[in-house]
């Protein structure tokens, strides 16, 4: 890593504590000082990458950047982390992206206003750190969670009439069976996902790269709750329930199934590129869009006003089902924050070891050899085991006791900003 760079990103790191409790205190300016100018002024390049889930789509207030129709929300992760550890950001992130938009392809917006430049544009040599979240569109996983919806946890489906969803992409039985969803994941996800990390590498080759996985939707099976996870999408009532849950039984583990194999994919083609991976989803999974008590994710709320098209005239899908709230992105704030500040700490060159002395020669044949000199005591002459391995340097052990700070800094952070927990369904 050039010198300059070193320079800047220590800098950021140095600054680091001020900035983070500033953040979390509500006074971010005044109490950075001096360090926190010195990041200021010739910050750590980051570009952020991705799609809904790195774009924060659902939250308010949100942006017309890159594009109009990208629902890039001021809040997401990757604002958040920017603002936490001082980085220059360039957000790149918007609804609806798949890999394709970041390599090569510019993307039309999901509401049709606007066209986002190709993402991977934003790359330079000069780029310090990109995050990315990907692939979930790639799988179709928005349209498969809308053939999911289903009437009552035993079925039948809205969209078709099947008893579940895993009837409606699982083909065949026994050593015949198909599922059609992994197939297009192995086939074709998991290739575009390699293609994606290497681009990513090759147009920003002195950054370093962190690839975000998904945070768990539906639950594992531990974290189903004893009468199961559904909740109406409509009731007999004049309004429509909110953060509703309507998934057969079935379809929640066949769903949550499907999550882990996306996240297995996301994995292998993220460290096969060089990248560091952080997967979201074992964290989250008591914090699903089934859980009652402190939920990571939106459930489904039906509504006649602004949202995205449900397919029933009159209807809405509320902006932001099935995709993180508040509190769920101040959770990734804060995975991805010690992530990046972990992979822009600048790492130091390990010392030469120290030659073993050779014992003196004897004087003559009848002298005893001489003694080897008795090494250091402890006290004040003595070096410290820790300091002696870093060649007396205690710059890598401030780095990682900054990283530590960070990590608990954007926790806290995160938790000024978390809403009260949702209260328990009827």
């Amino acid at each position: 890593m050039p010198e300059t760079r070193i320079r800047r990103i220590v800098a950021a790191l140095l600054a680091l504590p001020l900035i983070v409790g500033s953040l979390a205190l509500g006074a971010q300016a005044a109490s950075a000082g001096d360090a926190g100018r010195a990041s200021v002024a010739d910050p750590v390049q980051y570009v952020a990458l991705g799609d809904s889930y790195s774009a924060g789509f659902g939250l308010e207030p949100f942006s017309d950047e890159p594009a109009a129709g990208c629902y890039q929300a001021v809040a997401n992760y990757p604002h958040l982390v920017a603002d936490a550890l001082g980085l220059a950001l360039t957000d790149r992130t918007c609804s609806g992206a798949v890999t394709a938009n970041i390599r090569d392809t510019p993307q039309t917006t999901i509401t049709g206003a606007g066209v986002a430049p190709v993402q991977s544009d934003a790359l330079s040599a000069d780029t310090d750190v990109v995050t990315v979240t990907i692939g979930g569109n790639d799988l179709g996983f928005s349209t498969v969670a809308t053939s999911c919806l289903a009437q009552s946890a035993e079925g039948p489906l809205f969209a078709v009439d099947l008893p579940n969803c895993r009837a409606l992409y699982v083909q065949g039985s026994g050593e015949f069976e198909v599922d059609t969803l992994k197939a297009k994941l192995d086939d074709t996800v998991a290739p575009a996902l390699a293609e994606t990390f290497a681009l990513i590498a090759a147009k920003a080759p002195n950054a370093r790269v962190v690839v975000v996985g998904y945070p768990s939707i539906a639950p594992d099976v531990e974290n189903v709750p004893a009468g199961g996870c559904f909740t109406p999408l409509v009731t007999g009532g004049s309004t429509f329930p909110s953060n509703a849950f309507p998934f057969t039984d079935v379809d929640t583990g066949y769903l949550h199934e499907t999550e882990a194999r996306l996240d297995a994919a996301i994995r292998t083609a993220a460290e096969g590129a060089g990248a560091t991976y952080v997967s979201t989803l074992a964290a989250t999974e008591s914090h699903s869009a089934c859980s009652t008590t402190d939920p990571y994710i939106n459930g489904v709320t039906l509504t006649t006003g602004t949202g995205t098209p449900s397919g029933v005239e009159g209807l809405s899908v509320k902006l932001g089902v099935l995709h993180p709230n508040a509190a769920g992105v101040g959770f990734l704030a804060t995975e991805v924050g010690a992530a990046v500040a972990e992979a822009i700490a600048p790492t130091e060159p390990s010392p030469s070891p120290t030659p073993t002395p050779a014992s003196p020669a004897p004087t003559s044949p009848a002298a005893p050899s001489a003694p080897a000199p008795p090494g250091p005591e402890a006290g004040a002459g003595a070096v410290p085991p820790a300091l002696a391995a870093t060649g007396n340097d205690p710059l890598p052990l401030l780095l990682a006791a900054l990283a530590v700070l960070a990590a608990g800094a954007l926790a806290a952070a995160a938790a000024t900003r978390r809403p009260r927990p949702a209260r328990p369904r009827p």
